[in-house]
């Protein structure tokens, strides 16, 4: 594989493939960018402003995407920015290579791993607090899937976000289940206090 700027491991080093995937939908601006990535991949992939406009600065400089600036009557200069034909083929050449294993790493499965040293109200407040976090997230991906539905019908990448947002369905009720389970299994079984 060859060398990419700002490397290609890890999730920072592929953040530059999120951002151009983003701009293979259209061309966008910083904050179009986040806001895209905020209603559509949130729910496995995320990216800060802090990071989304260095990286559009360093694909402007490798010549793999292209800024465009707009003019707004009584507002600062837009910057849009958009794929050239080398970040289209850098990101192309991306999709095809090989998936690196997922890394899981959950603050509340080591928490409760080492359980056994906390009040079991604490460990039921982190549970029921991530119980709540899913059925939230499981609402926003509804009206995610209901606006998709709305106003994207004939876009020729919807088969696959629709794809990425059933995973995210499916996991989100796994983790709500499990949620359920676990808080079911201590009213159960209190243990300590």
């Amino acid at each position: 594989m060859r060398s990419r700027g700002g490397g290609s491991g890890g999730i920072r080093g592929r953040s530059r493939f999120a951002v151009l995937g983003m701009l293979t939908v259209e061309p966008m601006s910083g904050y179009d960018i986040k806001k895209f990535i905020e209603t559509s991949v949130a729910h496995f992939w995320r990216e800060s402003y802090g990071n989304i406009y260095p990286l559009l600065n360093r694909l402007t400089e490798e010549k793999l995407v292209r800024r465009r600036t707009q003019r707004q009557k009584g507002k600062p200069d837009r910057h849009v920015y958009s794929l050239t034909a080398r970040g289209r083929t850098e990101f192309l050449e991306w999709l095809g290579e090989p998936v690196e294993a997922e890394t899981v790493r959950s603050e509340l499965l080591l928490k409760l791993f080492f359980g056994r040293h906390l009040a079991t109200e604490r460990l039921e407040s982190h549970l029921e607090e991530y119980r709540e976090h899913q059925t939230r997230l499981l609402a926003a991906l509804r009206g995610t899937r209901e606006m998709l539905d709305r106003n994207h019908a004939d876009h020729p990448d919807l088969r696959y976000w629709l794809l990425t947002l059933r995973r995210g369905e499916l996991v989100a009720r796994a983790r709500l289940q499990w949620a359920r389970e676990s808080l079911h299994g201590f009213a159960k079984n209190p243990g300590k206090k």
